[in-house]
């Protein structure tokens, strides 16, 4: 009786083992339309940035988007435009909900080691068909 507790003990433990590393896969992520960057680029800050040209995304990790846009000063239309990094990273809710953020928008236009722009935002990206 002592064998055959013991091999079901066994056996148990291996199954575990086994199917321990199993667990259900991630949730599939929430797509980044173009028109949804693009649309919260243009609303950020209206009276200094517009988008004249999106170059695309970069995928720079699981939940982070790169996209390279070129931006205009609607306020000061004699500047030439300058080419921006905007990130955009997908985050959780409290509510368990996702939600993509633009989260940085920074140039290079200083030179390769003077990084300016504004590194702290986190405004909600907000559909382009509101």
């Amino acid at each position: 009786m002592r064998v055959i507790c013991r091999l079901a003990i066994f056996t148990l433990a291996v199954i575990v083992s086994l199917t321990g590393g199993c667990t259900v896969p991630p949730p599939e992520r929430l797509p980044l339309k173009v028109e949804d960057a693009r649309h919260t680029l243009d609303r950020w800050n209206p009276q200094y940035s517009k988008v004249v040209e999106f170059y695309g995304f970069h995928e720079a990790g699981p939940n982070t988007l790169v996209a390279y846009v070129l931006l205009a000063s609607p306020s000061h239309p004699d500047v030439k435009p300058s080419l921006y990094e905007a990130r955009f990273q997908l985050l959780t809710r409290p509510d368990g909900r996702q939600q993509w953020f633009l989260t940085s928008l920074l140039n290079h236009a200083g030179g390769l080691t003077r990084r300016q722009g504004w590194d702290n935002l986190f405004v909600p990206v907000q559909s382009g068909s509101q």
